[in-house]
């Protein structure tokens, strides 16, 4: 069915309204972000605001629906490098290339995804008024299980170790990592995610990282 000027009008302004609370909270992650701010990132009124989403929390949930959610992302692209290897990796190697591309999302701030947003997760007085950032953050502690249960089954890790308990450190320190630089207003290096994601090695990683460390630093030197 042929769709009509008002429906028209009408996907065009719930779209607007979607972009801009995108962009809001990935921007000002750590500040509340209103309606109102909202609404004038869209560029029309409270009330247009309220005619689409009956609250602030039925907003995030339609940014939850709108953007599908991406996960396996981390050991999607360590079995890319692995394919681009034409060998198995490493622990050290799948480290390294887990913080390359946890570090990529810091930095490049894509418009929308379970990493760049939930790694700059709003502060715990929000999360407990908006039940929609917390399902962010149980992905984004899935997204993490996945890769320790990806370096388990390669036996690159001990058997004993908990995917789920060892993910939800790895979180807690990559977002400590993330409110730190903020606070100090310094940005967070690539040693530091490497550190979180190694968090289970054993103490032979002291002898490997600064190869590691070398190796990145002389690829941003080349950028």
């Amino acid at each position: 069915m042929k769709k009509n000027k008002f429906q028209i009008k009408r996907e065009v302004t719930f779209e607007s309204f979607i972009e801009a609370g995108l962009n809001l909270l990935i921007d000002r992650a750590y500040d509340p972000v209103s309606v109102e701010d909202i609404s004038r990132a869209a560029g029309y009124s409270k009330g247009a605001f309220y005619v689409h989403f009956v609250s602030k929390e039925d907003f995030l949930q339609h940014l939850l629906e709108k953007r599908q959610m991406k996960i396996k992302m981390i050991i999607g692209y360590l079995d890319q490098m692995e394919q681009i290897s034409v060998k198995p990796l490493t622990l050290d190697e799948a480290a390294k290339h887990a913080a390359e591309m946890l570090y990529s999302y810091y930095i490049n701030k894509p418009s929308w995804d379970i990493v760049s947003f939930a790694m700059n997760m709003p502060t715990y007085k929000i999360l407990r008024k908006c039940k929609a950032y917390a399902r962010l953050y149980e992905l984004w502690v899935e997204e993490n299980a996945l890769y320790i249960m990806w370096l388990k089954e390669r036996k690159l890790i001990d058997a004993c170790i908990d995917p789920g308990y060892t993910a939800k450190i790895i979180c807690a320190v990559l977002d400590g990592i993330i409110k730190q630089a903020y606070v100090l207003r310094q940005p967070a290096t690539f040693r530091s995610f490497l550190d979180a994601l190694s968090i289970f090695f054993t103490l032979d990683r002291e002898r490997v990282r600064p190869r590691i460390l070398k190796s990145f630093s002389e690829s941003e030197e080349h950028q």
